[in-house]
């Protein structure tokens, strides 16, 4: 039907595919309960199902996409301790405490570098050989680090 201005009433129906893939999103219950929730998906039109589909995409990607960042691997370091009154006790750095170690370290090695540099300047083969040897491993100053803080945990 024409109004007054020649223009259509209703738009065109959303597509068979449309209503598909809005169906298949209202199986997400984040969707179903929340964007999608009591949409009536005959009474569509193209251009409303045509940003329904793009909002729920958007909702997917994003949650997807903190999923991946909740799940990523991370590594933790941490150690089981026993109290002297016999219980068991277990502390773990944090991000921040395992940052302040790693950058500790940093620090040591550059030090342990230069010094090597200075005692055989022209040798670098000898200097990274003595780097080598005198500079500590992460792991040892991580180890330390989760010592100190069952230390802490016990008093």
């Amino acid at each position: 039907m024409k109004d007054s201005l020649g223009e259509i009433n209703k738009m065109e129906e959303a597509t068979e595919k449309q209503i598909n893939a809005l169906k298949k999103f209202a199986k997400n219950p984040e969707l179903s309960k929340g964007l999608l929730e009591g949409v009536s998906f005959d009474q569509l039109d193209k251009e409303e199902a045509r940003e329904l589909i793009g909002k729920c995409y958007d909702l997917v990607n994003t949650n997807s996409e903190e999923e991946q960042e909740d799940s990523s691997f991370k590594v933790r370091f941490s150690q089981n301790y026993r109290n002297g009154d016999g219980k068991d006790g277990n502390v773990s750095l944090s991000s921040e405490e395992l940052l302040k170690v790693r950058e500790a370290h940093s620090e040591h090695c550059i030090k342990v570098m230069q010094e090597c540099e200075e005692d055989y300047p022209a040798d670098r083969e000898l200097q990274l050989a003595m780097f080598d040897k005198k500079a500590d491993k992460i792991f040892t100053w991580i180890q330390q680090a989760l010592d100190e803080k069952v230390r802490m945990a016990r008093k």
